[in-house]
């Protein structure tokens, strides 16, 4: 009984993984990493909010509204909007590895 029941969890342990990888090569079939991961990368963008505490090279590292440090990537590629610096009150949106697809002064409050 022992033995059945063992095959039964290690069957089920191998479907569920054969799923994760099936939902992972999205609806286009083609292996993770491709267009498909790339357009859930753009889908699943954060926006970022608060004050530019400090400037580490190509890392912006940020306070938000909850008093949290977030480093956020700027690269060449991401779209800036005006020069930020430290002190400035910024709003980025970023992909879930911290990369900001873009950046801008944030809007005073009235």
């Amino acid at each position: 009984m022992k033995n059945v029941m063992g095959m039964i969890a290690a069957a089920f342990v191998l479907s569920l993984s054969a799923g994760v990888y099936a939902a992972d090569m999205g609806a286009s079939g083609s292996a993770p990493g491709g267009a498909a991961a790339a357009a859930k990368d753009a889908s699943s963008a954060q926006t970022v909010s608060g004050e530019v505490l400090r400037i580490e090279g190509e890392n912006y590292v940020v306070k938000d509204a909850m008093g949290k440090e977030v480093k956020l990537h700027v690269s060449p590629e991401t779209k800036k909007d005006g020069d930020i610096k430290v002190g400035d009150k910024i709003e980025a949106q970023a992909d879930a590895t911290g990369h900001a697809l873009s950046i801008k002064a944030a809007k005073a409050a009235k």
